[in-house]
């Protein structure tokens, strides 16, 4: 396996059991879609078969049981201890989590905060968990931060109800405004992870990433978890 251009990605992290996450942004290029041309980019990141989930923010969990398996299933969360294979998520202000065990078990979340409150992240680690999976580590990557995440009062009450009262707080104007990575923190200890890493990129307002909530865009960056 080569893993090309791994040094430019925004985010990189090594976990437990020698897990490898690594985060893009605008240098690597849309990683949305099929085709030769993301398949390419793709490879450039992470030379490995790639599972790419149809996301659709609810709380569903899959197994892969092979290098590139499962792929364009209905699903925001995939779990594996196949080596050689990288789990991927594609995001443009929800929250990627990646997940890792010494076991090897290894897991990727889309989290926005309609999975957030449907209980994607507790999912993923009980998935992790039922596989062999001890102590669970977590990093998040880039995503949205409250700083633009002006957010409804009775979504926000939805969110707070579940996750607690640290989801809750201002954007940049002083509006109320969803603190995403609050709410991916205090998800991750009630289902007993270590959070060990997080990215302080907010998508919407830092350099290099793309937003669907600053701009619509369509493309999306990638967090991709492997074991090498």
């Amino acid at each position: 396996m080569t893993v090309a251009g791994l040094a430019r990605l925004p985010a990189e992290w090594t976990l437990a059991g020698g897990i490898r996450v690594g985060s893009t942004g605008w240098a690597q290029g849309d990683l949305a879609g099929e085709g030769p041309a993301v398949e390419r980019r793709r490879g450039l990141v992470v030379d490995l078969p790639w599972t790419v989930l149809k996301q659709v923010h609810g709380a569903r969990v899959v197994v892969v049981d092979r290098p590139g398996g499962a792929v364009g299933e209905e699903a925001d969360a995939a779990v594996t201890a196949v080596p050689a294979a990288a789990l991927a998520v594609l995001t443009a202000d929800c929250a990627p989590v990646a997940l890792a065990s010494p076991e090897g078990v290894m897991g990727i979340t889309h989290a926005g905060w309609k999975g957030l409150r449907a209980g994607v992240i507790a999912a993923t680690v009980q998935a992790m968990r039922r596989m062999g999976a001890t102590r669970v580590e977590a990093v998040l990557g880039p995503c949205i931060h409250s700083c633009c995440y002006t957010f409804g009062e009775d979504d926000l009450v939805a969110v707070e109800s579940r996750l607690g009262h640290q989801v809750r707080a201002s954007d940049r104007s002083g509006r109320t405004a969803l603190d995403l990575p609050a709410g991916i923190r205090s998800a991750l200890h009630a289902a007993g992870a270590v959070m060990v890493g997080e990215s302080d990129s907010c998508t919407a307002c830092g350099e290099g990433f793309w937003s669907w909530r600053a701009d619509g865009t369509s493309r999306r960056q990638a967090t991709v978890v492997w074991r090498p």
